[in-house]
């Protein structure tokens, strides 16, 4: 009897981990936009060819360009765990979360219809460029909609370019390692720079509605630091910052 009740266990615990392989024999990552999972596929990220992106393929990933493909869903990206490089450019792309992305160290995400980024979990950008979202066209006197840009706890960034939205304000007083800061085209009134004294250019253009800009030191700029404001009248620097 007793080894007809092991026999019988035996038998039942081998049909129960058939089953489990069977309901999931290989784990994939959701993607639900068929133009990022062929992009992937095209890249060689399936490295099986099995049609599938599963999380092994998706981790050994550090680079990752995916501009101009016509997609508009980054779901799955989240997968991408290690991924140090992404360039999501071009695309029409409406929402993006990179919150468990947060090796990113450099990331391009212009040419999108983003109406708000949220980088606040990737700590370790070096390179941002937001640049002219919710576009239909390269036409840069179409409406952009990048209303919201938080970058507050991105410390180690060095570049950063919003050009070409909507941006009525902009802080970037954590930002001290920053070299390069691109923003023409957006609608701030004032800008305070007074912590940002590692800036080497500083792109300003195409703001009438700018005026003051504070300053670490005066005259501005200071020998060695590039400043463009054209198309920007009413912009005037100084170190009053109140």
């Amino acid at each position: 009897m007793k080894t007809i009740v092991k026999t019988m266990t035996f038998i039942v615990t081998l049909a129960l981990l058939f089953q489990c392989n069977s309901e999931n024999p290989n784990p994939t990552i959701h993607i639900p936009d068929n133009n990022f999972l062929n992009a992937l596929i095209e890249l060689g990220v399936d490295t099986n060819g099995d049609g599938i992106i599963s999380p092994d393929e998706a981790e050994i990933i550090i680079f990752l360009d995916v501009s101009n493909e016509n997609i508009t869903d980054l779901t799955g990206i989240e997968a991408f765990v290690n991924l140090d490089t992404l360039d999501c450019s071009f695309n029409q792309i409406t929402s993006l979360d990179l919150s468990n992305n947060t090796a990113l160290t450099h990331l391009d995400c212009g040419r999108n219809q983003l109406t708000s980024l949220d980088v606040s979990d990737n700590t370790n950008l070096v390179t941002l460029a937001c640049s002219a979202n919710q576009l239909t066209s390269l036409d840069v006197s179409n409406t952009n909609q990048l209303t919201s840009l938080d970058v507050s706890n991105n410390s180690v960034l060095n570049y950063l370019s919003c050009t070409n939205n909507q941006l009525t304000s902009l802080d970037v007083s954590n930002n001290t390692n920053l070299v390069s800061l691109v923003c023409p085209g957006n609608q701030l009134t004032s800008l305070d720079i007074s912590n940002n004294t590692a800036l080497k250019s500083l792109y300003l253009n195409d703001m009438p509605f700018l005026y003051k800009v504070c300053v670490w030191e005066m005259p501005f700029p200071p020998v060695g630091v590039e400043v463009e404001t054209t198309n920007s009248p009413n912009v005037y620097f100084t170190t009053d910052c109140n």
